[in-house]
């Protein structure tokens, strides 16, 4: 159980780091490329695979795993700019539910049962994705296309959940998720630092050197985000039906719960709604079908 409970609190922690990150005027994308470096080398390091960085392209996953760092770092951008202009709760709501999509994949391709429940659950789901997305105050015309993010988070969300459900399914061997990830993350680097360069000798940003410490920071809760629900997991206390509902509900409640209290963020009614709706659709999706069994 300590497990999840850590999972829980490191995945609240990622979320609002990025508003933390929006206070503070740093730059979210130079603290999200220090942010891959840290959890790439912190995956390498606790890895029991016999992976190195010498054998990486022999690897039947490799190809996944570079595809999969693009939309890492693409996704983790659009998170960041979310968090920072519509909050977090709006940030969580689209991450959360976008399991539906893996679900949705695995009735198609991998014969998995549509019930009335999932139907419903992703009904809710793209419902809830919508009304959290929407906003009351009139927009200027650089603003009016905000609704797209959430819209982008959870179709990126959805691909990172449906792939890495391919790998296992097809690709990976026992120990080599740890591997699997960091390559992900030593991926989203590379990308990110080619785009970072352009922006520093084209445009001639500059660095921030507060980005560092920061990115080092979002970098260890990062990793920890991943580590502890692999960990939860592997300690077979609840099934995975079971455990990433509950994983999944806690930390949109109380991230919800930051945002409003601490953050002082402001919600419509159509924004609670989307909350509620996607409460709901998580205990629909995950919870409901243990508690008929």
């Amino acid at each position: 159980m300590i497990f999840l409970i850590l999972s829980i609190f490191v995945s609240v922690l990622f979320g609002i780091s990025f508003k933390i990150i929006a206070v503070k005027n740093i730059n979210a994308f130079q603290a999200i490329i220090v942010n891959y470096v840290v959890a790439g080398i912190l995956g390498f390091v606790t890895t029991k695979s016999n992976v190195t960085p010498l054998n990486i392209f022999e690897q039947s996953w490799i190809y996944v795993a570079i595809g999969l760092g693009i939309v890492f770092i693409s996704s983790l951008f659009v998170i960041a700019e979310t968090t920072a202009k519509s909050g977090i709760s709006v940030a969580q709501v689209a991450n959360r539910m976008s399991v539906v999509v893996p679900i949705t994949v695995s009735v198609i391709f991998y014969g998995d049962i549509l019930s009335l429940a999932k139907i419903i659950g992703i009904l809710l789901a793209i419902a809830a994705v919508y009304l959290v997305s929407h906003k009351e105050d009139k927009q200027n015309v650089s603003q009016k296309f905000w609704w797209l993010f959430p819209v982008i988070i959870f179709i990126c969300s959805g691909i990172i959940d449906s792939s890495i459900n391919y790998a296992q399914r097809y690709l990976l061997k026992e120990d080599d998720f740890d591997a699997f990830l960091s390559t992900i993350f030593a991926t989203a680097f590379v990308f990110g630092f080619i785009v970072l360069l352009y922006q520093m000798i084209i445009k001639k940003e500059k660095f921030q050197g507060k980005a560092i410490p920061a990115g080092i920071i979002l970098g260890t809760i990062n990793f920890g985000t991943m580590y502890f629900i692999i960990s939860a997991l592997n300690t077979n206390i609840l099934e995975p039906s079971a455990l990433f509902p509950i994983n999944n509900l806690s930390i949109l409640t109380i991230s919800t719960l930051i945002s409003v209290v601490v953050f002082k963020e402001r919600l419509s009614l159509k924004n609670w709604l989307g909350i509620g709706l996607s409460l709901l659709a998580i205990l629909i999706l995950g919870l409901m079908p243990q508690l008929i069994k």
